[in-house]
């Protein structure tokens, strides 16, 4: 079976050129993981070694904090196409994260340390690294802007705009969660909007 890598390789080669024996030198090291719905890619306390990419799916970054889910963010083929709990793979410790697949899919996964070591052998790969390390500390500046200056109604918005196919696809109360509101108070505002 071959592995569907177009998009992983149309998302790099957006940002960076690649030539095609670039393109061989990754493909050798990805493989194909098939995921159900409720599967869990990384659990809390086990360190993430691999970074995947979607294929398809959408899957679901939360914690648990006093025995609550609180989601940080949602991964699918359209925005944050890179799944890993990245504080653990960045600092090679345990994951206070979880990652979950809520639509099954399909991620190509790699090792972090093969992926590194291509950064030598591909100096495109470096730059696209560079930019994704970039673009990542922007998103995140913008949750944590959303969180502490929106209103819950304004973070709903907000979230309709950058989630734009996600509504209908996700359980409601993932979507509170990440609002951080209660499901009763999305319900609210999806009726007065």
């Amino acid at each position: 079976m071959s592995i569907p890598t177009d998009a992983l390789f149309d998302f790099i080669t957006s940002k960076v050129h690649l030539t095609p024996e670039d393109k061989q030198s990754i493909s050798d090291k990805l493989s194909l993981e098939i995921y159900n719905k409720d599967a869990i890619i990384v659990k809390q306390e086990q360190v993430c070694t691999s970074l995947r990419f979607v294929v398809s799916g959408v899957y679901r970054v939360y914690r648990i904090e006093d025995g609550k889910e609180i989601t940080s963010y949602f991964n699918y083929e359209s925005r944050n196409p890179f799944v890993a709990s990245f504080v653990s793979l960045l600092k090679n410790e345990p994951s206070v994260e979880i990652i979950e697949c809520i639509v099954p899919g399909q991620l190509l996964s790699i090792p972090y340390s093969e992926w590194t070591s291509l950064y030598t052998e591909i100096p495109t790969l470096n730059t696209f690294g560079r930019l994704m390390a970039e673009y990542n500390y922007v998103l995140a500046i913008e949750r944590i802007e959303s969180l502490q200056y929106k209103t819950a109604t304004d973070r709903y918005v907000s979230f309709l705009t950058l989630y734009p196919t996600l509504l209908n696809k996700i359980p409601h109360h993932y979507i509170a969660s990440y609002l951080g509101i209660t499901p009763e108070s999305l319900s609210r505002i999806r009726k007065q909007l």
